[in-house]
């Protein structure tokens, strides 16, 4: 059963690979904690480097908000190709734009901030009205990492994982086992709780009359279909609004499946590491066809040990105003 049944995951997760995941795990720390003002010619250069590593051009249209409540409507904007519409009104007007809940004075800034940095029509600007295909799924791909450490390891990853087992075989999912004690040992849990809270807020924001063409879930049998999300309100906003990426939500399972590679001494994922880089340089981004959304990193980032009932236990504030709390 490939190399599986010669070499054990206690043999590949070495002393050396085991340093690399604490040093990488660190790093993911130090950016998902980070409230320091992002360095924008390096983002971006690292953003550009993941379209290179896909065979992409580079993107001509690069916007900047100040926090995830600015960036997703800005993506649903270059998304749809509504630029020509930014005329102060696109974020309040439900007939013209999304159904949002934000204040006009927030949807107001936000398509100054859009207008004042999109190209003036006619340079390089795509024809009104053309939409742009969103790179989320290309770019957020580890099928072809998975699939040369099954090759190079043995199965399963997920299947039949009793009879393998039974059979006392090592593979490559008792090494991402280990891989996650590992990472799970050296991690702080803030980040993930910080990006599931500011997906949650944003989706309390940006909703609004569900379209009928987003259809309920019907469970048959112990099939969902469609299968989940389970409401219709999220499946419209992963719809308009989704393929956010963050260092909070998206960096760690990279680290695991890097680190997975070069513990099975197989060559890294150029694509894969090219993405870890830009996420560690931006707050959060929205990749598209030939346009890309950068957000800025938190101005405000607390987390409590619970021990305080006074004060909330996550508190992330941003530049523009907005402010997410849980208690």
């Amino acid at each position: 059963m490939g190399g599986g049944d010669e070499m054990g995951h206690e043999e590949l997760l070495t002393a050396d690979v085991e340093a690399r995941v604490l040093a990488e795990a660190d790093r993911w720390l130090r950016a998902g904690l980070s409230t320091e003002p992002c360095d924008r010619p390096r983002a971006e250069a690292s953003v550009a480097a993941v379209y290179r590593a896909h065979g992409l051009p580079v993107p001509r249209t690069v916007v900047w908000m100040d926090s995830p409540l600015g960036g997703a409507p800005a993506s649903w904007v270059l998304r749809h190709g509504r630029e020509d519409r930014l005329d102060g009104t696109l974020f309040t007007d439900l007939a013209a734009g999304p159904p949002l809940r934000l204040s006009p004075e927030f949807a107001r800034r936000a398509e100054e901030r859009m207008r004042d940095q999109l190209p003036a029509a006619g340079d390089g600007r795509p024809p009104a009205g053309r939409a742009r295909r969103p790179l989320t799924g290309t770019f957020w791909d580890t099928s072809e990492a998975r699939t040369r450490l099954v090759r190079a390891l043995g199965e399963p990853l997920y299947d039949t994982l009793g009879l393998h087992w039974e059979r006392g075989e090592s593979g490559a999912y008792e090494l991402e086992e280990e891989m996650s004690r590992v990472l799970s040992r050296s991690t702080d849990p803030a980040p993930g709780r910080f990006g599931g809270l500011v997906r949650r807020r944003l989706q309390d924001r940006l909703r609004g009359p569900v379209p009928g063409h987003i259809v309920r879930p019907v469970r048959v049998m112990d099939v969902i279909t469609p299968p989940p999300p389970p409401s219709r309100e999220e499946i419209y906003f992963r719809q308009e609004f989704g393929g956010r990426l963050d260092s909070w939500s998206a960096a760690g399972e990279l680290i695991h499946w890097r680190s997975m590679l070069a513990a099975a001494g197989l060559p890294g994922s150029p694509a894969l590491e090219a993405l870890q880089e830009a996420l560690y340089q931006v707050g959060a981004w929205w990749p598209l066809e030939d346009a890309v959304v950068l957000t800025e990193r938190p101005v405000v980032l607390l987390h409590q040990d619970g021990t305080d009932t006074t004060a909330p236990h996550v508190r992330i504030g941003y530049a523009d105003g907005w402010q997410v709390e849980d208690v």
